[in-house]
């Protein structure tokens, strides 16, 4: 019993401690919010955007309303996670409700892990990268509202599963690499109401979300896919190697997930047509989507790490990967933040910055191979023609 209690603490103790030191290492940057925050910070590596994007719209005691006052480059929930927070204070203040919000994101997802059958919460719980990440922006949001629809799925509550995806991709779009993977596992299922109580659920949240913002500040809320829509190679592995805007840039930045998402939806279809489970099937689909897209998207930020590791406890993948990623996980922060320290020093960009991004592309196409592998055994596993058990209801 005992061995069991510890077993299951020991990724939140885990998490608990990278936090801590995560914590210290970001409000040491509080005094000097503001406009020199970005030089002192980048300088002193213990950069996050709550501090430097707070500096520049709350610390001078004005809190502009996101989207109908302010642009913000981040989807509403995230807006409103940005700005909320912010009341509470000055930028101490501001990133403590900031941390303890995102600590609660963190603490739901590990119990959600250790929920989900199959699943190894300490490819999230153990990694480093939490000391250096789960502070730098509000990521562990969409990642835990991802978790909470998977574990909405393994109960087959198909309409929270929706919610909880539209919610997600309210709050950053990584969370759409639900949609193809649960779609078509319903599907296959051949139960059409439960297919329409899914697109029901993703389709309410996402309007109940946004469309009130998109119709009291449609130039503020559209910024963000202006934004982004408009940005270049940045931090990724196109960045280094110097590939333009372009339609080039485009297919090598969407195409990967495209393809893991087709991946995905076939063998989650596959799964559903046997008339077996399908959970564990979609976890392996979300997670190499994923994956895929934070490996060869055209932008890269440092955090994105967290949805990797996410998927690999989703995956639960080998450790022989734990090991390096969390090992490029670290180097990545130190690297990121030093280069705009020296002020993008060329021999420092093209011999250090740019070539920590290959090899960072190269290990997480590894994750991506191995987690596409283990999906395409799984499917094969559920053989194929008319659905066995036709009564038989999908996990």
């Amino acid at each position: 019993m005992k061995a069991t209690w510890t077993r299951r603490a020991l990724p939140f103790a885990l998490a608990a401690a990278w936090l801590a030191v995560g914590y210290a290492n970001v409000a040491r940057c509080a005094p000097h919010a503001g406009l020199a925050y970005r030089p002192w910070a980048f300088a002193h590596h213990c950069y996050t955007d709550v501090l430097s994007m707070g500096g520049d719209r709350y610390y001078g005691g004005s809190h502009p309303i996101p989207y109908l006052q302010d642009r913000v480059e981040y989807p509403v929930l995230l807006g409103l996670a940005l700005w909320l927070p912010s009341l509470a204070g000055g930028p101490l203040a501001h990133l403590t409700v900031t941390a303890v919000f995102l600590a609660a994101c963190l603490a739901v997802t590990l119990a959600v892990l250790a929920r989900l059958p199959g699943a190894r919460p300490l490819w999230l719980a153990a990694t480093p990268a939490l000391a250096y990440y789960a502070f730098l922006n509000w990521d562990l949001l969409p990642i835990a509202l991802v978790a909470l629809a998977l574990l909405a799925l393994e109960r087959e509550r198909v309409g929270t599963v929706g919610m909880l995806a539209g919610l997600g991709i309210s709050a950053k779009l990584f969370p759409a690499v639900l949609v193809p993977a649960v779609g078509p596992a319903l599907a296959g299922a051949g139960r059409p109401r439960r297919l329409l109580a899914f697109g029901g659920g993703l389709a309410a949240a996402i309007a109940v979300v946004n469309l009130p913002v998109a119709l009291a500040a449609s130039e503020g809320w559209a910024w963000f896919f202006r934004f982004n829509a408009g940005r270049g190679a940045e931090n990724s592995a196109w960045h280094a190697l110097a590939i333009p805007r372009g339609p080039l840039l485009e297919v090598l930045g969407t195409g990967p997930v495209v393809a893991a998402s087709l991946l995905a939806a076939w063998a989650a279809f596959r799964a559903a047509r046997s008339g077996a489970g399908t959970a564990r099937v979609v976890r392996l689909g979300v997670a190499l989507a994923l994956v895929a897209w934070i490996a060869t998207n055209k932008v890269w930020s440092p955090q994105y790490a967290l949805y990797g590791f996410l998927a690999g406890a989703l995956a639960a993948a080998p450790g022989w990967l734990w090991v390096p990623l969390s090992a490029i996980s670290v180097a990545d922060f130190h690297i990121a933040f030093e280069v705009r320290a020296r002020n993008w020093e060329p021999w420092f960009r093209d011999h250090v910055f740019f070539p920590d991004a290959l090899v960072r592309t190269v290990l997480w196409l590894t994750l991506a191979g191995w987690i596409a592998r283990a999906l395409v055994r799984e499917a094969r596993a559920h053989r194929t023609g008319p659905r066995a058990g036709a009564g038989a209801r999908p996990q």
